[in-house]
């Protein structure tokens, strides 16, 4: 085996140890709100302040609650998510439950951002193109799903918006109960924790890799040695 051979081998299998560190990653920060808060989130409360934005019952587990009665926005995010970490055109999936009460000009947008760095934004998406509504029977959950694509300057990295919100009109009411929120992508996860003492561990993928390419130049080496004798 000559040693372009060699070569490639080695370069193919390094590329395919460093691709295989990435994978489909949920990246919302308690998106299930089973902190029994709101943890990772953002907050900007509506005309009720922080009593329009309450955890509670959800499915299961906890939930977020956004009440708005009034002409006013109520809104939580998972806000600048891995700036830097986006390219272009990456795709990004939505999944989340909902279930409440809308009457009178009540809504709930979902909303994606590609953030820029210093403030404004690259791409703004209404997820499905306009408001979300639920269920006509108030307890029962709708799952919702959809997909994005990153702006081309994502520097701030993305954002996901839920936002309640009152038409002026009388009468008018967004009672939104969200819960089971997934923001998905193929990116590279967070390191896995150090472990401690002696382990009977599978290799990982990019370890097969490193011991299928030491396999294989030994393979060359006992070759060219049985050669010359």
């Amino acid at each position: 085996m000559k040693i372009k051979t060699i070569t490639a081998l080695s370069l193919a299998l390094t590329m395919f140890a460093g691709a295989s560190q990435a994978a489909i990653t949920d990246i919302a920060v308690n998106g299930d709100f089973e902190t029994g808060d709101f943890t990772g989130w953002t907050l900007f409360p509506g005309s009720l302040g922080p009593a329009g934005q309450t955890i509670v019952a959800g499915n299961p587990g906890s939930a977020a609650r956004l009440e708005e009665p009034n002409p006013a926005a109520n809104i939580i995010k998972q806000a600048n998510l891995l700036p830097g970490e986006w390219t272009e055109g990456q795709q990004i999936d939505i999944q989340f439950d909902i279930r409440g009460t809308a009457q009178a000009g009540g809504v709930l947008f979902a909303e994606m951002f590609s953030e820029i760095t210093g403030g404004g934004t690259s791409k703004a998406e209404i997820l499905g193109g306009g408001p979300l509504f639920p269920n006509a029977n108030s307890e029962v959950w709708t799952t919702y799903n959809f997909s994005s694509t990153v702006g081309p300057d994502s520097s701030g990295g993305i954002t996901l918006q839920f936002n309640a919100a009152c038409a002026p009109v009388e009468g008018c009411i967004a009672d939104y109960t969200i819960d089971n929120v997934i923001i998905s992508a193929d990116i590279e996860g967070p390191p896995p924790p150090p472990q401690s003492g002696p382990t009977n561990a599978i290799p990982t993928t990019s370890q097969w890799a490193l011991i299928m390419l030491s396999m294989l130049l030994g393979l060359v080496v006992f070759t060219r040695r049985k050669h010359l004798f």
